[in-house]
């Protein structure tokens, strides 16, 4: 047979669960919605006690999304808020980021209040 290639060695497959190695993408401490992006990009700052509601809606709206602890320091864009307290830096895919924003400019009133 033309173009056939045949092997007298048995293909071996290394299986590894897929929740024991976060993807590379990931910042050390954060945390994903399970989708995944060819690039990212920072949309917010948010309270690490919303993370979780984010990414689920986030989710839930096919938008993929990675959140992990912001750097130090994070600037208080509110006049009178005082200390943010702990925030997390929110990063979605670049293809979706103003599907993103429509998004977030929605969910993040109704998590306030």
């Amino acid at each position: 047979m033309a173009g056939a290639a045949s092997s007298s060695h048995s293909s071996t497959h290394l299986t590894v669960p897929a929740g024991l190695f976060a993807p590379a993408w990931l910042p050390p401490g954060g945390r994903g919605n399970g989708l995944r992006a060819p690039s990212w990009a920072p949309i917010a700052d948010i309270p690490v006690s919303q993370v979780d509601a984010v990414l689920a809606a986030l989710r839930q709206a096919r938008i993929p999304a990675h959140a992990a602890p912001a750097p130090s320091p994070v600037r208080v864009i509110t006049p009178g808020e005082g200390t943010p307290g702990a925030m997390w830096r929110l990063r979605v895919g670049s293809t979706s980021y103003a599907k993103a924003e429509g998004l977030l400019m929605q969910l993040l009133r109704t998590l306030d209040s």
